[in-house]
């Protein structure tokens, strides 16, 4: 009997193992949906307890939070009312507060037909000037310090900020003076004479280049004659110079 006789099935035996197939798989597609259904109907059972849980969770925190608020809410009332009542009782009264208090004093300004010298050297005196504060007040000082002092009250308008305006208006306060120092030309050093905002580097070098060429300068004519000075340059520097 060979192998294939095995195979070999009649009509009527191919059909019934047809059906039996059909039914074996028919009936693992049943017990597949109902595990399916069985699983989901757990799953929602067991979401709906943790919902429902989480809920009741959330409830009793939002009853402990508003319980702890009340509480903080009275003791920090308890606490303010106590600290007002104190503030209260150590602090003076009102009059007595009004009498010790000493008002900050404002600064003095010159009336009209007052003046203070061109050449003060003091801020608080400048600020005795109508229009002038600590600021003008300092920057002026500097200036007349850089200079050895002021030739003429016009010489204001060269501080920085004072404008036409400004000048007209502080100026009829200002009485010019003759405190003001001089240049010992011919004795005193590069540096020296660099440092008066009048002179530049070049016109102090050619200074300094005269005075080896041909000793002591005689006299303004001389710086004159050099092409680093101007007719306006020398206008300014003279009155500050001494031979």
């Amino acid at each position: 009997m060979r192998w294939k006789d095995f195979l070999y099935y009649q009509k009527g035996e191919k059909l019934a193992i047809i059906l039996l197939l059909v039914l074996i798989v028919l009936t693992l597609i049943f017990n597949l949906m109902l595990s399916q259904r069985n699983s989901r109907e757990i799953n929602f059972a067991q979401n709906d307890s943790l919902v429902k849980a989480f809920e009741e969770f959330q409830k009793n925190l939002r009853i402990q939070e508003s319980a702890s608020y009340q509480e903080i809410d009275n003791e920090v009332s308890t606490n303010y009312e106590r600290i007002e009542r104190q503030s209260i009782s150590q602090s003076p009264s009102t009059e007595n507060t009004r009498s010790n208090y000493t008002p900050f004093p404002k600064a003095e300004k010159l009336a009209a037909g007052e003046t203070i010298p061109l050449n003060s050297i003091d801020t608080a005196e400048w600020k005795k000037v109508p229009g002038i504060g600590s600021s003008f007040a300092s920057r002026i000082v500097k200036y007349q310090s850089l200079l050895g002092g002021f030739v003429s009250v016009d010489q204001l308008r060269e501080v920085y900020g004072i404008d036409n305006e400004m000048f007209s208006r502080i100026s009829p306060y200002v009485q010019a003076d003759e405190n003001f120092k001089k240049l010992q030309i011919n004795k005193l050093e590069f540096k020296e004479l660099l440092s008066h905002p009048y002179l530049n580097y070049k016109q102090v070098q050619a200074i300094m280049n005269l005075r080896k060429k041909k000793g002591n300068i005689l006299s303004v004519n001389e710086l004159g004659m050099l092409d680093e000075f101007t007719s306006d340059d020398i206008f300014r520097i003279e009155p500050y110079l001494e031979f």
